[in-house]
């Protein structure tokens, strides 16, 4: 005998949660985050990736290389003088027989430092003047965007020069507020853009609707939803910085010795880098890894925290 259609049933088809995971029926679907699929692109970009990588590793080898090490970096031995690389010094040795694997290392914690640190220090005075300018709007915006206009036509480095000559001694800090003097534009304007296009949304207009302070929608809901451009920012700005670092340190306004950056080693290494190439081959290949490493990290980030990207 034929069955009965009105016993047919369908099949059952199981409920899925989050990413085509199977799950019972009425099982709470996992939600999406932000973070979490940022992530995921991210870790697909294998780029961005392997410059994550390498990244983190030159950063692990300035922080532990003079941990153990057996070598005084500022110890002076002219009868160890221009060693070439070898497997006791990796790095060869300097005119002044220093061991260049653990002084490359200090220097690399000297210029990172100062590299994230100038680029915090843009990010900061950036965020603050474009969310300020973007916020409030009006003729208030529209004068702190022309007077960015005019100093627009600041020249970076000069201006670097002169904050450097005026500081009475030169260290880390006044080598962050030189570079970060007149660096801090593009990161106002790319936080002004942000702010006016999320002030449109409706959770703000809500805020706004049950009484909430101008400080509160600012700091509370406008600005945490910038975080991730302000990290692609900052990443933006380090490889400038730390090129601008290199060249004030290469022509003698780098921070004082004994203490060393890449720049002011590769400074050291110009006058006998015919005879003994590796003393500026060595920071200048850390630099261009560093400033590489920074671009492709922007540059994925970029990417896996932009909503509008598809696979």
């Amino acid at each position: 005998m034929a069955a009965d259609p009105r016993q047919a049933t369908l099949p059952e088809v199981p409920a899925t949660v989050g990413a085509g995971e199977p799950s019972a029926a009425g099982a709470p679907i996992r939600q999406a985050s932000l973070w979490r699929d940022a992530w995921r692109r991210y870790v697909r970009n294998k780029a961005a990736v392997a410059a994550g990588v390498v990244f983190i590793l030159i950063v692990l080898y300035a922080v532990f290389a003079p941990i153990f090490s057996p070598y005084d970096p500022n110890k002076v031995d002219f009868s160890l003088a221009y060693i070439r690389p070898n497997l006791e010094h990796p790095f060869g040795t300097d005119q002044f027989g220093r061991d260049l694997f653990t002084r490359t290392a200090l220097g690399g914690r000297v210029s990172i430092l100062i590299g994230i640190g100038a680029a915090l220090f843009i990010l900061v005075i950036g965020t603050l003047y474009g969310s300020i300018s973007g916020f409030v709007g009006g003729k208030l915006d529209d004068a702190m965007m022309r007077f960015l206009d005019a100093l627009y036509g600041l020249p970076y480095l000069p201006f670097a020069i002169i904050a450097l000559q005026i500081a009475p001694t030169v260290n880390a800090f006044t080598m962050m507020l030189a570079l970060s003097i007149a660096s801090w534009f593009t990161a106002a304007r790319i936080v002004r853009g942000q702010i006016i296009s999320l002030k449109q949304n409706d959770y703000v207009r809500a805020a706004h609707a049950v009484g909430a302070r101008w400080q509160r929608v600012l700091f509370r809901h406008l600005l945490p939803n910038t975080l991730g451009i302000l990290i692609i920012v900052m990443f933006l700005e380090l490889p400038g910085v730390i090129l601008g670092e290199a060249f004030l340190s290469f022509i003698g306004l780098g921070i004082n010795p004994p203490d060393a950056s890449w720049g002011s080693m590769a400074q050291e290494g110009r006058d006998a880098y015919r005879v003994y190439p590796w003393i500026i081959i060595i920071p200048s290949v850390f630099i261009a890894a560093l400033v590489l490493c920074a671009n492709f990290i922007a540059d994925g980030a970029r990417d896996a925290l932009d909503p509008r990207t598809r696979e």
